[in-house]
């Protein structure tokens, strides 16, 4: 069966995120941005992944992610290691090596900064005030709209500019200033508090990152997927960056799918903006009265994204 892109924009699917991602066109999309499960983390709601198995359980759904995502396309993770008796956990270090080992290319570190973050971690530490932002992608010059978050600034140029030549110090430009925008720092602080309210998701982080992350990493009328919705921040963060950019969320947790579908049905009543999926013609929205299940069948639906075509779990089923 063909599969058209169409079929899976602005709509949120319930099941095991590999299954669902190996239905979608091959580069299709322009930016992953997601958080999935930490390790050793949310076994009640997700299964959990251990420490030894994250590398590869990683490498295995990103492989998916690498068919679907266009040649210059994003992936930005929002994770970061635990410590655990006294020693901070290598498992995202693991992670990041094995998935560069396959592959992939790291182009730069961000970092999230909570300047309201909880007072967690271990008490005689530092704050824990931070998540890395892991930026992968197919190659090595992937889309990067720098200016997107950036502000209007009076001195973007060099002037005045000293560098240190051959054992001296040396004037390289004078009295030169440039306007415009400056580019946006590779570090973000939105608060915390800034998460949604309202839904049963323990770990999520706010729309407003998932919002610079996209203006970021997507161009404005692209694709972003997030195989890990959990409580639609990626989603609501596609919606605020404006433009013609979609959205395809998943979750193995259908309960969440459910709780985000109505957080975006929300968020578009305050905006006062139209449904998804309604800018292009003949197109099947998310709050159709029927919905078609992977397997081409037309099967009744009251209105809900919660289409459960694979056995949810981490498991990772094999490619035919």
């Amino acid at each position: 069966m063909i599969a058209y892109l169409a079929d899976f924009e602005n709509r949120i699917f319930s099941g095991d995120c590999c299954d669902i991602v190996a239905r979608l066109p091959a580069e299709a999309v322009d930016l992953v941005c997601t958080s999935p499960v930490y390790a050793n983390q949310r076994k009640n709601q997700y299964g959990g992944v251990s420490e030894a198995d994250y590398p590869a359980w990683t490498v295995k759904w990103m492989a998916e992610v690498h068919r679907v995502l266009k040649p210059r396309g994003n992936v930005g993770i929002v994770i970061r290691s635990h410590v655990r008796n006294w020693e901070l956990s290598d498992y995202v270090l693991r992670t990041r090596l094995a998935l560069r080992a396959w592959g992939w290319i790291e182009p730069e570190e961000l970092i999230w900064m909570k300047p309201d973050g909880p007072a967690l971690g271990n008490n005689v530490f530092p704050r824990r005030s931070w998540e890395s932002v892991l930026w992968f992608s197919k190659n090595r010059k992937p889309y990067c709209d720098s200016k997107a978050n950036g502000r209007p600034c009076d001195n973007i140029g060099q002037f005045g500019f000293s560098a240190k030549g051959q054992g001296n110090w040396v004037q390289v430009v004078k009295d030169r200033r440039i306007s415009g925008i400056a580019r946006c720092r590779d570090i973000v602080a939105i608060p915390v508090a800034l998460n949604a309210k309202g839904n049963s998701h323990p770990a999520q982080y706010p729309a407003e990152l998932a919002e610079w992350i996209v203006r970021l990493l997507c161009p404005e009328s692209g694709v972003v997927l997030d195989p890990f919705m959990g409580a639609g921040s990626t989603a609501e963060g596609v919606l605020r960056a404006g433009g013609e950019r979609r959205y395809v969320g998943v979750d193995v947790n259908a309960q969440y799918c459910r709780e985000a579908e109505a957080r975006i049905e929300g968020f578009m009543r305050r905006r006062m903006l139209p449904a998804p999926g309604t800018c292009a013609p003949g197109r099947r929205t998310a709050t159709q009265n029927c919905l078609r299940n992977f397997d081409g069948n037309i099967t009744a639906n009251a209105g809900t994204t919660d289409v459960v075509p694979a056995p949810c779990g981490v498991a990772i089923p094999r490619r035919p």
